[in-house]
């Protein structure tokens, strides 16, 4: 647990203090409907539209966040994200706008590997350039997953640190929230984001009960702002 405290406190001088997530973020995640089949800018309009329209944006569910498989299948010239044009025609930032304007805000996602998870372009090396292309498309969240990357705890914690610096560059208050799958991101959870994954995805039962059971040991480590994330709610 020392090398814990000892990391915690080369972290804590540049951790996100932009005042989100006071209370655990509530919305909705495209990835268990859509996989990498349907998102789309139409259909993240539809899902703002229902959480309007069956009032759950008044009960605090106010995040509508895009998964895996929103970009094209390599960066630009230039190193940066492509959103699929086929999907999103008007691009990320018009899809933000259309949300803003429902009161509620858009989360997207990347991977602090070279891939993500489904294997489209990660952000890892290119982390400044990617936070200004999330702040200009007006993103409020990003769920930063981990695969295509190293699973050593110094490197995992560097990675992630050098997004959380690059959101902070651009002087736009975005919900960070690290996909790294593990309990032992709690320890320095609040110096490297709001939200850390400690747990499998809760894709079957088997997990809900892994999730759950790890949970139970990690309380001391969640308050204001910062919380163990056991992964999404899921309903039939």
């Amino acid at each position: 647990m020392s090398r814990f405290v000892l990391l915690s406190t080369a972290f804590h001088a540049t951790a996100l203090q932009n005042g989100l997530a006071r209370t655990p973020p509530m919305g909705f995640n495209t990835w268990n409907v859509f996989r990498c089949g349907g998102v789309s800018g139409a259909a993240i309009v539809e899902v703002a539209d229902n959480l309007t329209r069956l009032g759950l944006a008044r009960l605090g569910y106010t995040y509508v966040n895009i998964d895996d498989c929103w970009s094209t299948g390599s960066l630009d010239a230039d190193g940066a994200l492509v959103a699929e044009p086929g999907a999103f025609p008007g691009g990320i930032t018009a899809v933000a706008e259309e949300v803003h304007a429902r009161g509620l805000k858009l989360g997207i996602y990347s991977d602090r590997g070279f891939r993500t998870c489904a294997g489209y372009p990660g952000s890892g090396g290119h982390e400044a350039l990617h936070a200004r292309q999330l702040a200009a498309w007006g993103v409020d969240y990003l769920k930063y997953d981990s695969c295509y990357a190293s699973n050593a705890h110094e490197t995992a914690f560097q990675q992630y640190g050098a997004m959380r610096d690059a959101l902070n560059a651009t002087g736009r208050p975005v919900l960070f929230s690290l996909c790294g799958w593990n309990a032992w991101y709690a320890p320095l959870g609040d110096d490297l984001g709001h939200t850390w994954r400690i747990a499998p995805d809760v894709d079957e039962w088997a997990n809900v009960y892994v999730a759950t059971r790890t949970n139970e040991e990690l309380g001391r480590w969640a308050r204001p702002g910062a919380f163990n994330d056991p992964d999404m709610l899921v309903g039939s």
